[in-house]
């Protein structure tokens, strides 16, 4: 640009139309585009820098959007397959939850089932005790109680009312208080019936028939059981007779009122518990 101001000012002046004043302005005017040239220059360089940082910069920007990019769309996917996995879980865990209550349900309700069974057997066997007493009513007092214990009712008759000291044979009164009994357990076949035949703590001779207590309590347990059994609506399944000899006293002083109470024979009266236990199970 320079070299033309220059050549346009020699041309004028060599044609002789151009004024050495005008040609002072000229030549200003020149040096002032040459000056402003100057300074577009090194404002060019500068923006050229300022792009060359700027591209750079628009570089970088654009590989950190694809890197974010790319770790977004792997986050999504995490997230989905977390998702996916987390629903499978909670149906899994919902499937386990509404098994275990179903099974809760199904336990409270046997459990419903057995208390009812329970208080319906306590009932049962407190009705049996009411029957009981009213047969046997004219012996309490005479060598006959009768308790309740556990859930089980407990006749207990002693020696002086069933059997002479030292012998098997049953007394005839008191064989009429085992025929009344036998008449409330034919009537009841839910009862399950043990004789117990007990002892006191005086050795018992020997003789041709029995060897001890054990032998003796024994003898008058099946005496008992087979009087009960005279009354043919009672199934022998129900009975279980059974010797304890000394081995269970009520009372363990060593006096003659001691020995007299250990001397008895127990009628053990249970409910059965087949439906019981089969609910259990």
């Amino acid at each position: 640009m320079r070299k033309i101001l220059i050549i346009g000012l020699v041309a004028a002046l060599a044609g002789g139309c151009v004024s050495m004043r005008k040609y002072d302005s000229m030549r200003a005017e020149a040096l002032r585009y040459e000056s402003e040239l100057e300074v577009s220059r090194e404002r060019l360089a500068v923006m050229t820098e300022s792009k060359n940082g700027l591209q750079n910069d628009c570089k970088k920007l654009c590989a950190d959007t694809a890197r974010l990019g790319a770790e977004c769309r792997q986050l999504n996917a995490n997230y989905k397959k977390l998702l996916a996995d987390g629903s499978a879980e909670a149906a899994r865990m919902l499937r386990q939850l509404e098994v275990s209550q179903q099974e809760i349900a199904a336990r409270s309700q046997r459990v419903d089932e057995l208390e009812q069974m329970l208080r319906a057997r306590e009932e049962a066997m407190q009705e049996i005790r009411r029957k009981v007493a009213d047969a046997l009513l004219g012996f309490e007092g005479k060598g006959l109680t009768i308790t309740t214990r556990d859930g089980k009712v407990y006749v207990s008759m002693e020696d002086k009312l069933l059997f002479r000291s030292g012998s098997f044979e049953i007394d005839p009164k008191g064989a009429e208080a085992v025929k009344e009994l036998a008449t409330v357990l034919a009537a009841n076949p839910d009862i399950n019936i043990m004789v117990e035949g007990h002892t006191d703590n005086v050795p018992y001779r020997p003789n041709g028939q029995l060897k001890d207590n054990l032998d003796l309590s024994a003898k008058r347990a099946t005496t008992v059981v087979r009087l009960l059994l005279q009354n043919k609506s009672i199934d022998p399944v129900r009975i279980i007779a059974a010797g304890r000899g000394e081995s269970l006293p009520i009372d363990t002083a060593d006096t003659p009122e001691a020995r007299q109470k250990n001397r008895r024979t127990e009628i053990i009266l249970t409910p059965k518990l087949d439906e019981l236990l089969q609910i259990m199970k």
